[in-house]
């Protein structure tokens, strides 16, 4: 498989984005995903946009996906409309943000609802009513959306939940699996599976099988030669984003060094 390794900029949650570029560009990974965090980018600044992609085009790297605004009042599943109809306006935004940075992929979550206490049906088919929103309008544009397989307490976190959205959303929307999340969960070949054909980016880190911990490859327990193998049997070609946390010390050699291992550890 000629999977292609890229980087997200997203970990880096305190740092504008213009500040991490030249240290993405000598990682040696020729693609990036673009985060949103509020201190880092904001894809409605049309400046924003500007400078990034003139400093993207100086340091010879791809903007390949963007990952949509989400959390607090941004909800795809939220059982209020307007915080409905918010995050679908957001990751639009986001949307026509990669378009414009030469990419064509944006990134949603299901939800950031915990499963604990709530009544799972209406919350997906919320969920998939605004995925068919946001699918129908994405395609107008020209850009394709990749619904994330989220943490496991999360809604849509399970696969049999991710399963459902898929099939009540739209025959369009496309899946990002995300490593540590299904690693939790338990549940990296099932997911691999629900998404099927669907499969089109996979976020890649690791954890110590606790948390979230978006380590690079090899410092946690993720079982590597597992991931490779079920991605070359699902004759997966495509991006492998490197979505670290931004590490409190030097951050060149720390993302150099998770790009070497991962391109070691997966042949990459």
């Amino acid at each position: 498989m000629s999977w292609r390794l890229g980087l997200s900029t997203g970990g880096c949650v305190d740092c504008p984005i213009l500040d991490v570029v030249a240290d993405l560009a000598a990682s040696g990974a020729p693609g990036v995903e673009i985060g949103t965090p509020p201190r880092h980018f904001d894809p409605l600044e049309d400046q924003q946009i500007v400078r990034l992609g003139k400093a993207l085009h100086a340091s010879a790297l791809d903007a390949v996906s963007i990952h949509a605004p989400f959390g607090g009042l941004l909800d795809l599943a939220d059982p209020n409309p307007h915080h409905r109809h918010a995050a679908v306006g957001a990751a639009l935004t986001a949307a026509s943000a990669i378009k414009r940075l030469g990419g064509g992929l944006v990134i949603v979550h299901p939800s950031d609802l915990e499963r604990h206490g709530r009544d799972v049906g209406p919350r997906l088919t919320d969920c998939a009513a605004s995925l068919r929103l946001l699918a129908r309008n994405c395609a107008a544009e020209g850009v394709t959306v990749a619904l994330e397989s989220p943490l496991p307490h999360l809604i849509g976190g399970h696969p049999d939940e991710f399963a459902w959205l898929l099939r009540h959303s739209d025959d369009a929307i496309r899946v990002c699996l995300d490593t540590g999340h299904t690693a939790l969960g338990g549940h990296w070949r099932r997911f691999v599976a629900v998404a099927g054909p669907r499969l089109l980016h996979v976020h890649v880190h690791d954890n110590r099988g606790q948390w979230d911990d978006h380590l690079p490859p090899g410092e946690g327990v993720i079982d590597w030669s597992d991931v490779a193998r079920t991605l070359r049997d699902a004759s997966y070609d495509g991006w492998l984003m490197l979505e670290l946390a931004c590490p409190s010390g030097e951050r060149r050699t720390y993302l150099k060094r998770a790009v070497d291992r991962t391109r070691e550890i997966l042949a990459v």
